[in-house]
């Protein structure tokens, strides 16, 4: 991603929707993952820290270390005052056991060699700790927001379970996620496509009017708070709590 896109997406994380309900449902996953580790203080590690909107969220359940393969990304995380490591390709600078909690939010389909990375967040984690995950849904959604964004995939349910799986992992949740966007989206790329439009912005931004970026934000308050009970059939997005055994 090119440095004005991390700069863009960094202020965009404070207001816009999408950003703030992503981040209300991904709480609602930590807190699921976490309920059951009993260590006064969690160690969690943060894959792909990015431009920082899921650092705050995370300092909420433990001390959290950082890492990205970027050097855009880190420079503004160290500007904005957290500590970032770089890392290359899959391998983490971490012994076996380390960690009560990984979380990788819109990191896996960035990995060519995916079911490796889990098996590396795997090690690093203490038995019993969890992987969150979120991921982009369905290979049908593909679009050059995809490939600008340098994804390799898109993903389903079931399609983590079986990475997990073969990570040796144990899927304790999955859902589909931002629900009520995927007729949006759908219905976007279509006229986009029906126009003969092409998307070239890395980070594909739909500007909205106030009311509806705050309407919209609420419906994914909500939504977060019923991923608490349930599993949602689709959506644009996959979560998942995925654990290491003891």
């Amino acid at each position: 991603m090119k440095k004005a896109e991390y700069t863009r997406m960094a202020e965009r994380e404070k207001t816009y929707w999408w950003h703030l309900g992503r981040f209300r449902i991904m709480r609602t996953y930590l807190s699921l993952a976490t309920e059951g580790i009993k260590t006064k203080k969690l160690k969690v590690l943060n894959i792909g820290c990015g431009t920082g909107g899921t650092i705050n969220i995370l300092e909420e359940f433990g001390d959290v270390e950082n890492v990205d393969v970027s050097d855009d990304a880190i420079k503004l995380m160290k500007k904005a005052g957290h500590k970032v490591t770089k890392v290359e390709g899959v391998a983490l600078p971490f012994k076996p056991n380390t960690f009560n909690v990984v979380g990788a939010f819109d990191v896996l389909e960035h990995i060519e060699n995916d079911v490796d990375a889990l098996k590396e967040w795997a090690r690093v984690l203490k038995p019993g700790g969890k992987v969150v995950v979120t991921v982009p849904a369905y290979s049908w959604l593909w679009s050059e927001h995809d490939t600008s964004l340098h994804h390799f995939r898109r993903h389903t349910s079931q399609g983590i379970k079986r990475r997990a799986k073969a990570a040796g992992l144990k899927t304790v949740k999955t859902s589909y996620a931002i629900v009520f966007s995927l007729p949006l989206v759908v219905g976007f790329r279509w006229l986009n496509k029906l126009l003969g439009r092409k998307t070239d912005g890395e980070t594909s931004y739909v500007n909205v009017p106030g009311w509806a970026n705050r309407l919209f934000a609420q419906l994914l308050y909500t939504e977060a708070w019923f991923h608490r009970y349930i599993r949602f059939p689709f959506g644009t997005s996959v979560v998942a709590i995925l654990e290491k055994e003891d």
